[in-house]
């Protein structure tokens, strides 16, 4: 059952929306007064003081050339207005940036990504949509705001574009909110269509959403079955495929043409060892007409097919995922649309598909027009490691070895950026194919090397080597050797353990640095700054361990340690079966301390660092917040005077003229600090400002110019209480 909801506020009580819009009804403008004058010049697919993508502008710079917000009067800023994304419903956290454009800002929120339009200069809402998606997005795999929007102008018509949780495209007038009467079918394209699965009639057996594993699916209606409105059970009359799918980011204008990809289930605890491809297609923004579709796991026949070597057709078992599931970037002029690609089912153990398993964990660009691929970079061979690609790629020009060049800059999870010229794809720095070390796990065949980028330096502790160990005293460096050998070592790519006994190597565990999280993830990234030539890349780094579980309530024969046997959906549970323990992430980082201290020294790793792509150079480092203290009561440690830590957690960074401006994300900052927005001096990395804020920033900042003044605006917040935040200078 689809419905749809699209109001300006100011008429908001005509409809049966809740008290959350009724609050906002009496006192808000139908609209914000729109800039007047010729069309704005675009540069990057952006106007000045706009910020018109999800990364600011199609190369995804998430550079602002604005300067009214500078070293001399950060430290001034104050809160313009906070809007409450909480009113219309609870998120599990906001990772969504909002666009600004023609005047008006515009946003997600909510688990059900409820559209909103707002006034950029009071933070009131002007109108507002949401798409009733019933059952299917009870059970979509992705049930969170998404990271935010596309915004599209041309001809006189300005369109906000969104994909939701139930994976459908709708079009919106960026005016009023109503959807487009010429887009799909009266606004909407359902996604779900065109994949080549059939569609059904479905139906659930429980009200709950979907687990984070692919347990407790909706499935086929039975003939005649209806929905039960207590239980909430049973068919609603949705209509999809029956797999589970979705889209976690916004889509991509490039010009008249929208980039849509998608996203799956999360690949920590499957259970089913098949799943939808990933995809690629394009639509006409003005119709919403399918334009061209690029399989992400090469279909028979396909380029790349071969690279699975037990098949690669939908359905086959082992074959899925493979989503891009992060943002993308675009060169319009170059007619080219750059997708970072995730990896394939499942996380950290790939026995049932073995090869290469293109184009999982690439970098593929692709014609806008056409869909055809122009080139391609697969940064890890047959991942085992989780190593998808987390992050839009950022596009620069740049001059190397006094030569014009055109880059792109793919930071990644596992510690490195990869530099290519974005036009053919060679690597501007060599990437040799190096050997690194064997699965020992019955049935996996790992790949026997990988591209080692040589430049530029990593920014996150990769691997674990006995050079990597703390030797404040030859005691404590005997104990962190006896520690690190308790499970396999090497410098990066140390596959997975089975913690059954089985693996060939000897060893239950294997060292794992970066961790699943990276590195870089989607609440970090990288930040550029298109007339310099520097790339500020704010990352995280640890050192866990990983263990894998052969699970026999699974398809799989291996698998992130978990308690699947129970679940609905899952294989039933043998005889005298006892659940795994330690399951989840949280206790593999434990196993790396000794009193509380990690083995591994402390770096300039994670927080944000600095590189000169025009020599591949590292320019400087800046911990996130700043340091932590290291105390530990073990006796081991005392009269050992510790070095500080980077602050942890992921910062989250855009540049402007003369800062690198940053939020801490929702897991950084120092203990007993207030949460804090952070001014850094470009050029040296200097901290020249720091402004409390309310909250925490979840997701990347962005800024903007509207009626002459400069405004900051972040989300934050998690359940009931998201909320975007804007900054700005006080009137003189």
């Amino acid at each position: 059952m689809i419905g749809r909801r699209s109001l300006t506020v100011s008429t908001a009580h005509s409809f049966a929306v809740g008290a959350a819009l009724a609050m906002f009804a009496s006192t808000l403008p139908a609209q914000a007064p729109m800039a007047k004058g010729p069309p704005p010049k675009l540069e990057r697919g952006n106007a000045f003081g706009e910020w018109r993508h999800w990364g600011a502008d199609q190369w995804s710079t998430r550079y602002s050339p604005l300067d009214q917000i500078n070293a001399s009067n950060f430290d001034s800023l104050a809160v313009a207005w906070e809007w409450k994304g909480g009113a219309f419903g609870k998120d599990e956290y906001y990772r969504t940036t909002p666009l600004y454009a023609n005047g008006r800002l515009y946003t997600v929120a909510t688990t059900r990504r409820v559209v909103t339009a707002l006034d950029p200069e009071t933070g009131e809402t002007l109108w507002m949509y949401r798409l009733e998606e019933g059952i299917r997005w009870q059970k979509a795999p992705r049930q969170f705001a998404g990271r935010g929007l596309a915004y599209w102008n041309a001809g006189g018509k300005e369109r906000v574009l969104v994909t939701t949780p139930g994976y459908h495209l709708v079009s919106l007038d960026a005016k009023t909110g109503k959807p487009d009467p010429l887009f799909g079918k009266n606004g909407v394209v359902d996604l779900m269509e065109g994949l080549g699965y059939p569609m059904v009639k479905l139906a659930v057996d429980d009200s709950g959403p979907l687990v984070i594993s692919d347990a407790a699916p909706y499935r086929q209606a039975k003939p005649g079955e209806t929905w039960d409105p207590i239980r909430k059970i049973g068919a609603d009359g949705s209509v999809g495929i029956l797999s589970q799918i979705a889209a976690s980011s916004p889509p991509m204008v490039v010009g008249n043409v929208l980039i849509v990809g998608n996203s799956s289930i999360h690949g920590y605890y499957p259970i089913r060892a098949t799943n939808p491809i990933g995809t690629i297609r394009a639509f006409d923004i003005p119709t919403g007409r399918l334009l061209w579709k690029f399989n992400l796991v090469p279909q028979p026949g396909e380029f790349g097919a071969d690279t699975w070597k037990n098949g690669s057709k939908q359905g086959t078992k082992g074959v899925g995922k493979t989503d891009a599931w992060a943002p993308y970037a675009a060169d319009e002029e170059a007619g080219l649309v750059y997708i970072p690609v995730g990896m394939p089912l499942m996380d950290e153990y790939g026995g049932h598909r073995p090869g290469d398993n293109l184009f999982g964990n690439s970098l593929v660009a692709l014609n806008v027009r056409t869909g055809t691929r122009k080139w391609h970079f697969q940064m890890v061979h047959h991942d085992i490691w989780d190593y998808d690609t987390p992050m839009a790629p950022n596009l620069m020009d740049v001059t190397i070895d006094g030569k014009p060049r055109k880059i792109v800059s793919q930071p990644t999870k596992q510690g490195w950026l990869y530099v290519f010229d974005r036009i053919t794809g060679q690597p501007i720095w060599p990437m040799p194919e190096t050997p690194v070390l064997k699965s020992g796990i019955p049935g996996e065949v790992s790949s026997p090397t990988q591209p080692i980028p040589t430049k530029p330096a990593p920014y996150s502790q990769q691997g674990l080597v006995e050079a990597d160990l703390i030797d404040y005293t030859p005691a404590i460096r005997d104990s962190a050797l006896a520690l690190a050998k308790k499970c396999r070592m090497g410098p990066y790519y140390i596959p997975p353990a089975a913690n059954d006994g089985k693996d060939a190597t000897g060893y239950k565990c294997a060292w794992y640095a970066p961790g699943a999280s990276g590195g870089v993830n989607i609440d970090g990234g990288a930040t550029i700054d298109p007339e310099t030539g520097m790339i500020y890349v704010a990352s995280i780094t640890g050192l866990s361990t990983t263990a894998l579980q052969n699970d026999p309530c699974s398809e799989f024969a291996y698998s992130s340690p978990a308690n699947n046997c129970g679940l609905l959906g899952a294989l039933p549970a043998p005889a005298g079966y006892k659940p795994p323990e330690n399951v989840g992430f949280a206790g593999r980082a434990s196993g790396s301390n000794i009193g509380g201290i990690s083995i591994a020294k402390p770096k300039e790793y994670g927080g944000i660092t600095a590189y000169n792509l025009m020599t591949g150079d590292k320019a400087w480092w800046m911990p996130n917040a700043g340091f932590l203290k290291q105390t530990s009561r073990d006796p081991l440690f005392a009269g050992v005077t510790l070095p500080p830590l980077g602050g942890r957690g992921q910062a989250q960074a855009m540049t402007t003229k003369t800062l690198v401006i940053y939020g801490t994300g929702r897991s950084g900052g120092l203990p007993g600090e207030p949460p804090k927005l952070f001014a850094l001096d470009k050029k040296t990395g200097k901290q020249i400002g720091a402004v409390q804020i309310p909250a925490k920033t979840t997701a990347v900042p962005m800024t903007f110019l509207h009626k002459g003044r400069q405004y900051i605006v972040f989300a934050t917040g998690a359940e009931e209480n998201t909320s975007l935040v804007a900054l700005k200078l006080p009137r003189k």
